[in-house]
C-alpha cells in the first residue's frame, strides 16, 4: 500500500487545493494550519495513491529549494517535503492535464476537472467514463484508473456521434412533417391539401419550426425548456462542436468532454423524439379528418393513445389560432 496519497481539499471555495498526505485528517490539517480554517470547515477527498518512488523525488526538490531559499534547513537529515501542497510537477507525473478556457484555469485528473473561475472560485465536474457511470447507475463502475492500459474511447465516441446525428435527422424529420403547427393565423397561407401543408412547413429550419410552434400553441414549461435545450445542443453538434477547444475531438481531454455531452444529448433525444412523434401523428389525424375529401386515400398511421395524450399534455391551442 502506498505511503502517501493525493487529496483534493475544499474549504471556502477559493482556497481549494491538492494536498499530499498520509490520510484525510493530515490533509485537512495542512490547510487548517496554513489558512486558519476550522477542521469542521474543511473536507478532504482522496484522489489517488502516490507511488512510493515519488517521495524521494519530492524530498530532493525540496532540499534543492531549501539550499537557495532556506539554507538553515537544507542540511537537516530529517528534511521532508510532505505532507504539503502538491506541486505541478507531481500532478503532471501522476497524469494530470492542464488548459485555460475563457480565462478559466482547469486541471484534469482521472476524469475529474478541477476548474478555477476568473473570480478565483473553484468547482469540479466529471467527464469521460467517470461521468457516464455517475449518470447511468446501471453501468459497471469504471475500474481503469488503477489498471493500465487505459481504454481508448475513440470507437465509442465515433459511434455516439453517429447515433446522435441519426437522432437529429429523425427528430427533425418528424417535426418538419408536423404541419398541425402551421394552423396559426400568422403561419397559415393558402393550404388546400396535406401536401401543401407539408411543403410550406418543412421548408423551415428547426429553429424556425420551434418559433412557429410557439406562435400557435402554449407549451408546457418543462417541455419548452427541454425543446430549447435540445435545439441549443443540436446546433452545437451540427455546427462544429468537435473543433471547439472544450470538445476538441483530436485531444484526449476533448474526447472525454464530448462523450459526456453526447450522453446528455442522447438522453434528451428520447423525450424529444416522443414529442416529435406525437406531433406527427396528430398532424396526420388532423389532415385525414379535415383536409381530405371523402374519396381521398388516407395516410396509413396506427393511432396511439399514449402519443395523443402526450401531445395534449404538452401543447395547448392559443385562443387566436384558427383551426
Amino acid at each position: 500500500m502506498a505511503k502517501w496519497k493525493l487529496y483534493w481539499v475544499e474549504s471556502d471555495g477559493y482556497e481549494d487545493c491538492f494536498v499530499v498526505a498520509k490520510n484525510s485528517r493530515s490533509a485537512k490539517c495542512v490547510e487548517v494550519n496554513m489558512n486558519g480554517f476550522n477542521m469542521s470547515d474543511v473536507t478532504a477527498m482522496r484522489v489517488m495513491d502516490i507511488p512510493d518512488t515519488f517521495e524521494e523525488k519530492a524530498d530532493k526538490k525540496f532540499r534543492d529549494w531549501s539550499k537557495e531559499h532556506a539554507p538553515h534547513q537544507a542540511n537537516r537529515p530529517d528534511l521532508h517535503q510532505w505532507p504539503w501542497y502538491a506541486d505541478k510537477w507531481l500532478l503532471e507525473d501522476l497524469g494530470a492535464q492542464f488548459r485555460v478556457i475563457d480565462d478559466e484555469e482547469q486541471t484534469l485528473l482521472r476524469d475529474v476537472v478541477y476548474a478555477k473561475k476568473t473570480n478565483g472560485q473553484w468547482y469540479t465536474y466529471s467527464v469521460g467514463a467517470r461521468a457516464l457511470s455517475e449518470r447511468n447507475e446501471l453501468l459497471p463502475q469504471y475500474d481503469n484508473y488503477e489498471n493500465e492500459p487505459r481504454i481508448n474511447i475513440a470507437d465509442q465516441l465515433h459511434g455516439a456521434i453517429g447515433l446522435s446525428l441519426t437522432q437529429c435527422h429523425e427528430i427533425e424529420y418528424l417535426f418538419s412533417k408536423s404541419f398541425i403547427f402551421a394552423v396559426s393565423e400568422k403561419q397559415q397561407k393558402k393550404y388546400e391539401t396535406i401536401n401543401d401543408f407539408f411543403k410550406g412547413w418543412e421548408k423551415k429550419t428547426l429553429g424556425g419550426l420551434f418559433s412557429a410552434i410557439q406562435e400557435a400553441f402554449d407549451i408546457d414549461t418543462d417541455i419548452k425548456i427541454a425543446m430549447d435545450l435540445f435545439l441549443e445542443m443540436r446546433n452545437k453538434l451540427v455546427h462544429g462542436i468537435t473543433t471547439t477547444q472544450r470538445y476538441d475531438i483530436h485531444t484526449d481531454w476533448g474526447q472525454r468532454e464530448l462523450l459526456v455531452f453526447l450522453d446528455v444529448f442522447l438522453s434528451l433525444c428520447i423525450l424529444i423524439k416522443d414529442i416529435a412523434a406525437s406531433c406527427f401523428e396528430v398532424s396526420i389525424e388532423y389532415g385525414s379528418t379535415f383536409l381530405l375529401n371523402e374519396n381521398d386515400e388516407k395516410v396509413p398511421v396506427k393511432s396511439s393513445e399514449e402519443l395523443l395524450g402526450l401531445f395534449i399534455s404538452c401543447f395547448k391551442l392559443k385562443s387566436s389560432t384558427v383551426v
